[in-house]
């Protein structure tokens, strides 16, 4: 609902509680028993009739001995009763109610009403009329029933802690993926991604695990040069093919590569950013068979010198968009095709991502954690974490934005605008945290939406029945 809405129906229900209490404040002052006055008016009324019949009988009586006797007087002519009000006294007058459907008149009168008593309408009117005790049991029985969203100072603390905490050590931890010069400036890279890439180490691992699997993993889409695919590819070179192949995206890869496997192709974006499929010799494969050897192919290439790049890096190629960033002294900006292939050939690969996924991982780590050991803490159960996940999503919304923040004040501030410097794990992990606070945020305002039409269909069977 949207916040003028609630605040005018706030207006409302303020007005009709400081109506009901004056009311009350009168009846209360009344010292006034009904059923008394009724009873005693009953025993004049009987008592007048029987006056009021011998009157009759002494009448009969004196006209049968030749008295006359004037005829009574008509209620026309009856003394006139004067009403007296007592010097001092007052009627209240019972305040007007709109009929029909017009809230907004009803918004209106209500907000009148409430500012002739002094309450300030920039501020919730119910938290100024009703008395501190029922506004406790209220929020009482909304958290039980809904939960407890809201934060406290503790809450800030620890978002504003995992955000900077994750800000520290992409600046120190995460860095660049490996020492170069930007710009005439020498630049340290990550102390981890360097160990991750240490030639040795990573020749072992990959003759040990992987290299078995490359005479088993030949693929359509792996063309290294321009000539190899006829000149349809512009821009391809050793250095640079398996980012410009959408079969080697670690994740597109499984719906690319795949097809390609089974079409017998190879699709690519050139480095003018058109995406091209290109005809190969090869024979195409069932699905199985075309999965299976994607994910040895990813295998037999994730231990190399090159490596692959990260999922979803291959579509930054895409187009001819215009990025923030220059690549050399002139400060003209390139495009992000000229971005994404300066980045991945200087290191801004797959076991990057892997160094640059810390950053997301403490920020989601010190969250959750937090969250869950206070709801351990006050005897939260299961379904009460349930019915409050969607203030564990803000929190991690909120974490996330200054974790992402501060990577781009790394990359503007400290590394003068070097693209590599990017934290693209933290900059991905955005979209989960915000589509679940998002989905979060709706599920709750749904339960809430339901429950109020609930009690208000409870009230109106109740006022049917009573009518």
């Amino acid at each position: 609902m949207p916040s003028d809405q609630l605040s005018a129906a706030a207006a409302v229900v303020a007005y009709q509680s400081v109506t009901l209490t004056e009311l009350r404040g009168l009846f209360d002052r009344m010292e006034f028993d009904l059923k008394d006055v009724l009873e005693r008016e009953r025993r004049v009324s009987d008592t007048l009739d029987s006056v009021e019949s011998e009157f009759d009988a002494v009448r009969a009586r004196l006209q049968a001995m030749g008295v006359l006797v004037p005829a009574p007087e008509s209620q026309s002519n009856a003394a006139t009763t004067v009403s007296v009000q007592a010097p001092n006294s007052s009627r209240y007058a019972v305040p007007v109610v709109p009929a029909g459907d017009d809230f907004d008149q009803l918004v209106r009168l209500a907000e009148a009403r409430l500012d002739l008593l002094g309450i300030d309408l920039s501020r919730d009117p119910l938290q100024q009329v009703l008395p501190s005790g029922q506004i406790a049991r209220s929020l009482g029985s909304y958290t039980e029933e809904h939960g407890d969203i809201s934060w406290d100072e503790t809450d800030w603390t620890v978002v504003l802690i995992a955000g900077a905490l994750a800000t520290l050590l992409d600046v120190i931890l995460v860095r660049i993926p490996q020492d170069s010069t930007f710009l005439g400036e020498k630049q340290a890279g990550s102390p981890l991604t360097t160990w991750l890439k240490d030639r040795d180490r990573a020749q072992d691992i990959h003759t040990r695990f992987f290299k078995r699997f490359e005479k088993l993993a030949k693929v359509p889409y792996d063309a290294p040069t321009t000539k190899a695919t006829d000149g349809l590819i512009s821009g391809m070179r050793p250095a640079t093919h398996r980012l410009q192949s959408l079969g080697h995206d670690p994740a597109l890869g499984f719906l690319a590569g795949v097809a390609d496997l089974m079409h017998g192709t190879g699709t690519y974006i050139d480095k003018a950013g058109q995406l091209i499929q290109v005809p190969t010799d090869y024979d195409p494969v069932d699905l199985i068979t075309a999965f299976i050897t994607q994910v040895r192919h990813l295998l037999s290439d994730v231990y190399t010198p090159a490596g692959l790049q990260p999922p979803f890096f291959s579509l930054l190629q895409l187009g001819q968009i215009r990025s923030p960033f220059a690549l050399d002294p002139s400060g003209v900006t390139v495009p992000w095709t000229d971005v994404a292939r300066y980045m991945y050939t200087n290191g801004y690969d797959l076991r990057h991502f892997f160094t640059m996924g810390i950053t997301p991982g403490v920020v989601s780590a010190i969250i959750r954690g937090y969250w869950l050991l206070k709801s351990y803490a006050t005897g939260g159960s299961a379904a009460q974490r349930k019915l409050e996940h969607a203030k564990l999503t803000s929190m991690l919304l909120l974490g996330h934005t200054i974790a992402t923040s501060g990577t781009l004040l790394k990359t503007g501030l400290l590394f003068g605008m070097n693209p590599a410097a990017l934290n693209y794990n933290q900059i991905l992990a955005m979209a989960p945290a915000t589509i679940a606070w998002f989905t979060e945020a709706v599920a709750r305002d749904h339960r809430i939406t339901q429950a109020l039409d609930k009690e208000w269909e409870l009230l109106l069977a109740e006022s049917d029945g009573q009518s």
